[in-house]
């Protein structure tokens, strides 16, 4: 198990410890088996790209999956997912228990264009507002996977709600301070949007790449 990387954050928040926290899952059975993580966009990898993005801005990078071929992968904490199938509240309540940092910043393993901009934008505003989540909202839906959150407050509120039996992402929004980022204000940020785009199927993937080679070119 590869060892946490350690770097000094561009802008500390207000102090507190930062963490990457990168949800890996497992393999991608309509991308041929291979975990998304792995899969090449723009000359890296989709796990490099994120590492590239985030690593300036956190102090720990911890990487949770249920796959050992990400085992491979340098400068990140490999922690197991114990509940791999159990949904999106499940598996952000494994990443923050499983970090030391006091702020997370929260990622799929199949965003290649994770936004550093925005990311910053979105620290900010947890400092600003005091802010125990900080989310995005693209088109009506959140995007808890490009999200800031406050690692003890949100872990028990997550637990809280576990426990009641709820499994929706916002079950526990009503017990934590939670700053939504509306399109027009990270729009500002991140004009295309690209920052929210996943890779599911073999035509995201030929979409990731010619995006990828669009922005060399710009």
């Amino acid at each position: 198990m590869a060892s946490a990387a350690r770097a000094s954050p561009a802008q500390p928040d207000l102090g507190l410890s930062t963490a990457a926290l990168i949800f890996a899952g497992g393999r991608a059975t309509r991308l041929g088996g291979v975990n998304k993580a792995l899969l090449e966009v723009g000359g890296a990898t989709i796990v490099d790209r994120i590492l590239a993005a985030l690593g300036p801005l956190v102090d720990e990078r911890v990487l949770l999956t249920n796959d050992s071929a990400l085992s491979q992968i340098g400068g990140v904490r490999l922690v197991y997912d114990p509940q791999p199938h159990a949904g999106v509240l499940a598996a952000l309540a494994a990443g923050l228990t499983n970090s030391t940092a006091e702020v997370c910043l929260a990622v799929a393993c199949d965003m290649p264009f994770v936004s550093r901009r925005l990311f910053e934008h979105l620290l900010e505003l947890r400092r600003t507002s005091d802010a125990d989540v900080v989310i995005p909202r693209t088109a009506g839906f959140l995007e808890p996977m490009h999200a800031v959150y406050r690692r003890q407050t949100v872990l028990q509120a997550i637990l809280a709600a576990l426990a009641r039996g709820e499994q929706r992402m916002i079950s526990y929004f009503g017990d934590v301070r939670v700053r939504e980022v509306a399109e027009d204000e990270w729009q500002a940020l991140e004009p295309t949007g690209s920052a929210f785009f996943n890779v599911n199927t073999p035509e995201d993937l030929e979409q990731a790449r010619r995006l990828a080679s669009d922005i060399r070119q710009e």
